[in-house]
Parts: structure tokens; sequence; C-alpha cells
């Protein structure tokens, strides 16, 4: 739950990205079915800014041609990304699972990539992707954290277990009293 509680926005945005590289073209947001923003729409919302930041995930599913089999394994090294700065009870347990799905993400894209150099590339810009994640999803924090503060102001809702999460949560990711994991490592 630990983990979870601490990446549920890394994994939120890189959803996000996912679904518009599936769904649409670099010039939507595939928020949900009935929730496709256009460029024009962006241009209007209040979240215009965020989502400009957004869209480079897509983008660059889309410059890597990313697979299936190389996205579900770097959303579960997102999962097991961010930890708090204490560690976890099991820090041992979790840096093994980490480092099989990091051997997972290589295996993906060995299917992909014939030749060292290519598979060290490709993994080298996955990894990229990855790491430049974290900007946007701080400035995604910042925007959620300043909603929620003002929710009542707004008229926003959040869901209960939503609201849970980011008040006990999300405070302490905004301290950096979490440590994302940078993911330029060994293969």
């Amino acid at each position: 739950m630990t983990l979870i509680q601490y990446s549920w926005m890394n994994l939120m945005v890189f959803s996000l990205g996912w679904r518009s590289f599936q769904n649409v073209t670099s010039e939507y947001l595939y928020f949900a079915p009935d929730m496709v923003l256009s460029q024009e729409q962006m241009r209007r919302s209040p979240i215009y800014d965020l989502c400009l930041a957004i869209q480079f995930i897509p983008q660059e599913f889309a410059n890597l041609q990313v697979t299936r089999e190389e996205f579900l394994c770097m959303k579960a090294i997102i999962l097991l990304n961010t930890v708090p700065l204490e560690g976890l009870k099991s820090q041992a347990a979790f840096e093994e699972m980490r480092q099989s799905y990091i051997r997972e993400l290589s295996r993906a894209i060995h299917m992909k990539e014939k030749g060292v150099v290519a598979s060290s590339q490709r993994f080298y810009h996955l990894t990229k992707l990855m790491d430049a994640m974290h900007d946007i999803v701080k400035k995604v924090n910042l925007f959620c954290l300043s909603t929620f503060i003002q929710a009542d102001a707004m008229k926003v809702e959040f869901p209960e277990m939503m609201s849970e999460v980011i008040a006990s949560q999300l405070p302490k990711v905004l301290a950096g009293m979490v440590k994302p994991m940078l993911f330029h490592i060994k293969q």
C-alpha cells in the first residue's frame, strides 16, 4: 500500500500518456473515453500548461514506438520507483523486485531490438523518458495539492480514498520526504 500511496500520481500520468498514445493522435489527451481533450480544449482549460507537459509522454511513446510489454515493465518500475526516505520494511526484497522488472524491461527491449548497441540505446531512451516524468509529475502534484487545499472554495469534491491519499502522502512528496530513484541504471 505504501508504494501505491507514494507513486499513484506517477502511475496515473504515465497511464494517461499510454491511453493517449494508444487511442488518439498527439494532438489530444485521452483522460477517459468520455473526456478526450483536443489542443483547443486544452488551451481553454485552466490546466493548459500541465496538459502541454503531459503531452510529452505520449509523444515520446510514439517517437520510440513503445511496445505494450515495454510499457507494462516501465509501469511496474514506476510503481517501484518512489520510496519513503526512511526506506521500506523489506528494502532488500523491494530492491530485488525492482531489479527483476528492470531485467524484464531489458528482455522486452531485446525482443524489439537486436544487437547490444541498439538495445542499450533503447534502454537509455526508455529510462530517460521515465526520468523526465519526475518534473511533469511534480507539476501535477503541485496543482493537485493546490486544488485539494482550495477544494471547498472551488467547489471540487475528491473521492474519499483519493482525499486520504492526498492528505497523507502528497505533502510528504512535496516536502521531499520521498526519494525518486533514477532509472539510468546498469542493465
